[in-house]
This record gives C-alpha cells, structure tokens and sequence, in this order.
C-alpha cells in the first residue's frame, strides 16, 4: 500500500517539478529550492524524531491502552516543538533569507511555511502510532491528499495571480504547502480517533517514558538537525562557490537549480520502491530486537540489503543509458539529462543507506548512525567550500559521489557489525549489472519513446534475473 501510494505521490511530486519549472525557469527553481531546503531543517527537527520515537515505544509495548498514553503525551509534546520551531522561523524568516544568495527577498515564502510546522509535528506523532500498529494504509492516504492539495492550491493560486517576479512566484508555490499541511492534520486526526474508539482498553500508564523516549528522540532529531542544517549551509556555498569559479549568478543559480531542481528528483524518484520498506522494517526490527530473535534479525537484514542492491543497479544503469532522453522529455533539458547521468552511480549507495538507516534505528543503533552522518555532512561542507569554487560543476557532482559512498559504507560497516551478516556482491551487484546492461545497450539504438525503453528493459531485466535466480537455486 505504501508503495502504490509513494509511486502516486512521487508522479504528483515530478509532475509538479516540471510545472514549477516551466512557471519559474531553472533561476527560479534554484531559489525554490534554496528556499525549500533551508525550510527543510526546521521541518526535519519538528517531525524525524517524534516518528521514530512513538514508533519504536508502541511497538516495544504490550498494550494498546500504552499505545494510547504514549501516542497522547507526544501530541503534547510534539504541538509545543513544532510551535516553538514555527515562531522562530516567523521571526528570524527576514535575516534567514538574506543568507539565501540571488533571491531579493524569500521571507515571505518562509514566514507562510512556518505555521506548517505544529502541524506537520502532530501528524508526524500519528504517523508513528499507525506505523507501530501497521496500519499503513491510513499513513498513506494522509500523504497522498498533501500532496494533492498541496498541488493543486499552488497550481490555482498560480492561475488566479500570475507572479510577477521570482519571490512571488516562490511565495505562491509554498503555500500550497501550509493549507495542505492543516488538511492532512484534519484527516489523521479523524482517523486517529476512529481508531482510538476502536481500542476497548483504556490507557495505560507506561513507566520511566521520558528516560525511554530521550534515548532514541534526541540522536533522531539532533541527526536531523544538524544534517539538514548542514545540508542548506551546502546548498547555499553552492550557487557562492560556482561565482567565485567563474560563473555570474543567474547562471549559477539556473544550473544549481538544474541540479537540485531536475536531476535530483529524478535519480531520487525510482526509491519510491524501496522507502516504504526502510520505514516498515523500523517495527519489525524493533518488536525482533525485544524478543532477541537474532537469526529473524540477520534473515530480515541480508533480504534487505539483497532487495535494494539487486533494484538500484539496474536503476543506475537505466539513468545512464537513458538520461538525455529522460532530461528531453521532461524538462526539454540536454544539460538536466548531462547531470542525471553524472549522478546516477549514487544511487545504489543512496537507495541502500535508506535501507540501513531503518535497520538501524530499528536495532536501536540511532546514535551511532547520528555520528556518522554528522561526520558525513561536516566533510561535506568542507569539500563543497574547496571543490566548487575550483571546478565549478565537476565539483558538485564528485562532493555528491564522495558523500554518498562514505556515508554507506561507514553505516553498511555498522550494520555487519551489529548483526554479524555477510554479503554477496556477486549476486547482489554483479548479477543485476548483467541482466540490465544488455537490454540498455539494445534498447539505447532503436530510439523508442522513452517510457517504451524503460518498461521493456524492466521487463528484460526481471526476466533474466528471474532465470539466473533459478538456474543460482538448482546449481
């Protein structure tokens, strides 16, 4: 279900890219994004570890009266933080958007995101109490109505009052976000209490919560915090770092806006298959921890790892092969399908560190993750202050390459660690490599539509895997 529903929302998600970027051109999605990522880092430290936290404390209970009192005491919890986090951006909006370089003035577009902020926090709370009761169909039928409302107010405002300048477009284009943010709060909270009426046991007192919940909470939103606060003191060296190489500033804001704008989200789009997954496992890791089901813990571990290394390298290589055609066809972008083939080798390394990460927090191993990605996005600050203003581009794409494989594989290292697992990279990476390199090579000459290329080289690709699997299990 969460599947079907994340491939529906990153369709909306994409679609809506392409419309942004048709109203705004690459300069001005360059400042949307810039203006979405620094919104981003209060976002994450409202919502990541509030999820994981009720999550993991539901599901270590036995009790649905205890899911009852957790999932109250965080809503509490959860309203007076993403209050909080909502009034200091409000407030600070003005001098945050002036370290925003190439956009007169993003305040506005960030003081209308922030009343979004409580509520995101309180969908984030029954985000994580369905999650620990599996019920995963409500979680995404709250993301798909975001979504769309958040779509469609922003597509009739841009009708209703055509923008004028840049800051009003990007002013329009989030406050889809806000009103869709209220919506979806509205539905969860129907259907939590639906839900609550449905639970005959009345709520019971869970002990020493707060010494529980710090534990995990705090590794949760700290590595959230800081990594997206990292994350937008990066992306706003970027568009600095391309002028001082040479490049003048609208120029530099349309290819960062390329870059993070097109090419970005659409190597990001096929992990729609594999998220759904990295946020299930989180219970199923946890409740097998408690129980000290270590061989159910290896099993669910290699069948993860095994899954997402044998779906992300046949994504890789179909980015590769196919990527002018993809940057062509939705962006009417040679250089977004330049860059799409660029950054197509971090995907098998991002897919699988969306895979551990869950793993992990499952596993309880929250602070260890912390510390490697603080590691990992320190290093990546510092390398985007030196490689970009050297080799502009070039060197946005390898400080991209770089990150993504040190942060795998210190947390692929923690993971072998902590569950003792072995891997096959014969089977895992060499195997899918053959079974999807081949259909590419022919399917690249015949010059199809691109949607025709890629669902036959899918078919191909599963069938040859499907047949070295068998003749793999007879030898």
């Amino acid at each position: 279900m969460l599947t079907v529903s994340s491939l529906v929302i990153r369709c909306l998600s994409m679609y809506f890219r392409v419309y942004l970027s048709g109203e705004t051109g690459a300069a001005g999605m360059g400042v949307y994004q810039l203006t979405v990522t620094v919104y981003a880092v209060f976002a994450l430290i409202a919502t990541s570890g509030l999820t994981v936290t009720v999550t993991r404390l539901c599901s270590e209970q036995n009790g649905q009266g205890r899911d009852i009192y957790i999932t109250g005491r965080f809503l509490i919890s959860g309203a007076v933080l993403g209050s909080v986090l909502g009034l200091l951006l409000f407030c600070f909006a003005g001098v945050i958007s002036s370290c925003i370089p190439g956009s007169a003035d993003a305040a506005p577009a960030l003081r209308i995101l922030a009343p979004g902020l409580p509520l995101m926090s309180l969908s984030a709370v029954l985000r994580g109490f369905f999650a620990a009761r599996r019920k995963m169909v409500f979680t995404a039928a709250e993301q798909l109505t975001e979504q769309v409302f958040e779509i469609g107010i922003c597509i009739a405002l841009f009708r209703l009052f055509p923008p004028c300048c840049t800051t009003a477009a990007v002013t329009e284009a989030v406050a889809g976000a806000t009103a869709a943010e209220g919506i979806s709060l509205v539905l969860m909270s129907v259907l939590y209490l639906r839900e609550k009426r449905l639970i005959s046991a009345p709520p019971a007192r869970t002990e020493r919560l707060i010494s529980r919940a710090l534990p995990i909470a705090l590794p949760c939103t700290a590595n959230a915090g800081l990594r997206s606060a990292l994350s937008a003191i990066e992306n706003i060296i970027i568009p600095i770092g391309l002028i001082k190489h040479g490049t003048d500033s609208a120029e530099a804001l349309m290819q960062y806006g390329i870059i993070t704008g097109m090419a970005m989200p659409v190597i990001v789009f096929p992990s729609v298959f594999i998220l759904p997954f990295a946020s299930l496992i989180i219970p199923e890791m946890a409740q097998a921890r408690t129980l000290r089901h270590t061989n159910g813990i290896r099993h669910m571990t290699r069948r993860m790892i095994a899954g997402i290394m044998q779906f992300s390298v046949p994504v890789m290589l179909m980015l590769i092969f196919f990527s002018r055609d993809i940057g062509i066809s939705l962006f009417s972008s040679d250089c977004a399908g330049t860059y799409i083939a660029a950054l197509a080798p971090v995907v098998p390394l991002m897919y699988l560190d969306s895979g551990v990460d869950g793993i992990l927090k499952g596993l309880n191993e929250q602070t260890g993750y912390f510390l490697i990605n603080l590691a990992d996005s320190v290093i990546r600050v510092i390398l985007t202050y030196i490689l970009v203003p050297a080799a502009g581009i070039p060197g946005v794409i390898a400080v991209i390459v770089i990150s993504e494989l040190l942060n795998t594989v210190l947390s692929l290292l923690r993971l072998i660690k902590v569950t003792g697992i072995s891997l096959s990279p014969a089977d895992d990476i060499l195997r899918p490599a053959i079974c999807a390199v081949i259909p590419c090579m022919l399917l690249n000459n015949l010059h199809l539509p691109v949607p025709a290329e890629i669902v036959l080289c899918i078919l191909f690709c599963i069938t040859a895997m499907l047949l070295t699997g068998k003749a793999k299990r007879k030898v």
